[in-house]
């Protein structure tokens, strides 16, 4: 089977879980599903064509051999909780599973074979079929099965539908159709927080805090942020019609305006005291290298001497982004990323391009535990040229990068096709970013269950030599307080504190700023026994 050529790397961790199996038993009660039914028989049938190719694309390009006992099993056992029919029973015996509906059976045991559990998987689908009644529709049960082989191999693998996939794409490309509004709930209320620059809701006037009323016909009251937000998205030079009420004027009142093509904001630069420069990158699309260059333009404009780039909270993106961007702050051609596939020929390497004007620019880099993929590879990148200073908390470690293919109808697959390290050799998947300034929160982990999107982060082992200094946050907000400088109020103290430690700094060397960080730490007054210094 031919694939298409992938459309987009991106960065993920790669899992998968081995099982084993002894024999497969070929007796079975009720309706003979062993065969096709007549129903389903012929030899033209295309059913489960898609379901097809992505095993065979997984067998191709996934980073790891596929173990297609647990890929077919993670489909079955999604098709079942699809169906969701207290009568209907999964059971693993000795001898294999057992599939239980309507006073009918079938056992199957699936192994490592591809043909065979192909043929395991299609008995099971057809049993599930024709058991229905036809309350059951073919395509919807294919998808459930197609989800749950992807859950079968790694967070980051994942099927999108022709509509998900068009969004993937918009978003990657960091650009869509749209009115430039930042939207939020507030007290139950969709809330504008801000217009972007030169959008039409920029140009229409308006303004932080007006509250949405309806939008294209319909009342907002009961929609979700994201409804509202898909709903005012479209093609470009299409039209939206929407009504806010603003409470500074206590009126209403309806717009109509044209959508355009908006570029997705995800670097931000602030001017800070002392010649230094903030530059916060929010994601890696395709607009950032461009919008990184513009922030360096005006930085070099006002008279920066040294830079802090902030990439905290950054979920990654665009591996070539992160290669681009890392290439502003060290020599050319330096190597910044190496990947491994499954297979030798896999292995790359990522090289500086030709940018490193910014090389002897000294750079503390901000990392938390949601900094992730392309933000790793920035920050190990410059850590290990031994030009950066890491300081915050130990990254994510979202070590793998996946790979998008347009597939049938449209929709797309994502998955993971090999992993990455550092110049130095970390594999970031099992370590993460390991600051060299770990500045530890003072409030514990939240016992319990995650709450419904909290993702609880499992914490990493040690490198030798890392952290080099370890402190609380409570330690530094008081060591900054009695330096008269302002933390609360929105203050943020890590880029207060980095913001001293690279203070009057004038060489990109990481020992000279860290022995730097290390002379303002002495300051601290403890009142407790320090962590580990």
């Amino acid at each position: 089977m031919k694939f298409s050529k992938p459309l987009q790397s991106f960065l993920g961790l790669g899992l998968i879980v081995l099982a084993t199996s002894l024999f497969s038993p070929s007796v079975f009660l009720g309706p003979d599903h062993s065969l096709l039914s007549r129903a389903h028989a012929g030899f033209f049938n295309q059913d489960l064509e898609l379901f097809e190719e992505i095993v065979d694309l997984i067998q191709d390009k996934y980073v790891y051999p596929p173990n297609f006992k647990t890929m077919f099993s993670g489909a079955i056992e999604e098709m079942v909780q699809f169906i969701k029919d207290e009568n209907l029973k999964l059971d693993t015996l000795p001898s294999g599973q057992s599939l239980a509906w309507k006073n009918n059976r079938i056992w199957f045991q699936l192994n490592y074979d591809q043909d065979k559990d192909m043929r395991d998987f299609r008995r099971v689908f057809y049993f599930l079929l024709d058991e229905s009644k036809g309350n059951v529709k073919k395509a919807e049960l294919e998808v459930a099965a197609i989800n749950g082989m992807m859950n079968s191999l790694d967070p980051y693998s994942q099927f999108m539908d022709k509509e998900t996939f068009e969004k993937s794409m918009r978003d990657t490309e960091g650009k869509y159709g749209g009115l430039g509004m930042v939207i939020t709930m507030k007290d139950k209320k969709l809330v504008i927080v801000r217009t972007m620059k030169d959008s039409p809701a920029e140009r229409a006037g308006i303004l932080p805090d007006d509250v949405f009323v309806s939008a294209n016909g319909q009342e907002v009251r009961s929609m979700q942020i994201r409804e509202l937000a898909e709903s005012l998205r479209g093609f470009p030079n299409t039209k939206a019609t929407f009504t806010l009420f603003r409470p500074s004027e206590n009126r209403e009142k309806t717009y109509t305006l044209t959508r355009e093509i908006i570029e997705i904001e995800t670097v931000t630069y602030e001017k800070l005291e002392d010649q230094i420069a903030h530059i916060r990158i929010a994601s890696f699309s395709k607009q950032t290298n461009d919008q990184l260059e513009a922030a360096l333009d005006q930085a070099k404009k006002d008279g920066a001497l040294s830079f802090i780039l902030d990439l905290r909270d950054n979920p990654g993106g665009l591996l070539t982004q992160s290669v681009k961007v890392a290439s502003h702050f060290t020599s050319d051609d330096r190597l910044i990323v190496y990947t491994k596939g499954r297979d030798a020929g896999q292995y790359q390497e990522y090289h500086a391009e030709n940018k490193g004007n910014l090389q002897n620019m000294p750079v503390v880099i901000l990392v938390n535990q949601y900094s992730a993929s392309a933000s790793e590879i920035v920050a190990g990148a410059l850590r290990d040229a031994g030009k950066a200073l890491v300081m915050g908390e130990t990254s994510y470690g979202k070590g793998s990068v996946q790979t998008i293919f347009r597939i049938n109808d449209g929709a797309g697959l994502r998955i993971t096709t090999s992993k990455y390290f550092t110049p130095s050799g970390i594999d970031i998947t099992e370590y993460g970013i390991i600051p060299d300034i770990m500045i530890e929160k003072t409030d514990p982990e939240p016992a319990g269950d995650p709450k419904p999107g909290e993702e609880r982060i499992k914490p990493k082992p040690s490198l030798p030599g890392l952290p080099a200094i370890r402190l609380k946050l409570s330690d530094v907000t008081k060591l900054l307080q009695d330096q008269g400088i302002v933390v609360d109020n929105g203050h943020d103290p890590l880029l207060r504190f980095a913001q001293s430690t690279i203070k009057n700094i004038r060489v990109a060397n990481k020992k000279v700023t860290l022995e730097k960080a290390r002379e303002l730490a002495a300051n601290i007054q403890y009142e407790s026994t320090p962590l580990n210094r």
